[in-house]
């Protein structure tokens, strides 16, 4: 344990791109867990959880979560994998899923509070478009992972509203990225590279668009769809880690 404090890193060092990239693996522990419920994939699934629960595990002892004290934290990200680990090894107990849904929702809250201000490797002008990038990498595993809540009936009774505000929220985003937005302060895509590469982005937004609205809209989601939006939300997310790293290199 020693060891782990004393080669952590201090808090005010975790930069936003740090805080987001924890988010997205916890959205994408929770999804992959989720989907083996509903039998898809099984197998990618299955190595999914763990690749995704030890880099967790790993990025959260790297990013000093212990040493600026935050052991609640440290806690939750622990009983997510646990659970996570728990399920993908067949134990589908009320306990473990339970526990699973509980602490999803207080880890992807954090990225929320932190990201407000955490550092950031951009120039300040550069920092409403960069937390925008963050934002669309996280929600592009946050709807997987609603997606499925809403195949196995796990979804919270809010899910639905919430699910609809994250689809304009995305949609906006994404065109504030590509296009700017004055009254925000935003400046349209710096280069052609991240403004191409946001382009592709939404080349897959217009497919992915319709399934989640049909899950919003509380019509019964084909599995298959669901499986869909998974191939979807990854290839999204590699173009936005590609984005996040040419803003880097402005």
């Amino acid at each position: 344990m020693t060891a782990v404090f004393g080669s952590a890193v201090r808090a005010d060092t975790i930069t936003l791109r740090d805080w987001a990239d924890q988010s997205v693996l916890v959205h994408r522990v929770t999804k992959s867990v989720c989907l083996l419920f509903v039998g898809s994939s099984t197998s990618v699934h299955l190595d999914d959880v763990a690749e995704s629960s030890a880099r967790l595990m790993a990025r959260t002892g790297t990013l000093g979560i212990m040493a600026a004290a935050d052991l609640e934290l440290a806690a939750d990200v622990a009983t997510l994998t646990r659970s996570a680990r728990q399920i993908a090894a067949g134990d589908r107990h009320s306990v473990a899923v339970s526990l699973l849904l509980r602490t999803n929702p207080r880890l992807s809250s954090r990225y929320a509070d932190k990201r407000i201000d955490a550092p950031t490797t951009v120039s300040a002008q550069l920092r409403p478009s960069y937390a925008l990038v963050q934002d669309l990498r996280v929600m592009s595993q946050k709807f997987q992972r609603d997606l499925c809540l809403f195949l196995t009936d796990l979804a919270p009774e809010d899910a639905a509203s919430v699910f609809s505000d994250d689809i304009d929220h995305f949609e906006h985003a994404l065109a504030q990225l590509i296009e700017g937005d004055r009254a925000a302060g935003m400046a349209a895509a710096p280069n052609i590279h991240i403004k191409v590469t946001l382009g592709k982005v939404f080349a897959k937004w217009k497919t992915l668009k319709p399934i989640l609205q049909t899950a919003a809209s509380g019509d019964v989601l084909d599995p298959r769809d669901a499986q869909l939006a998974s191939v979807l939300g990854d290839a999204m997310l590699a173009n936005l880690d590609e984005v996040s790293a040419r803003f880097e290199a402005l």
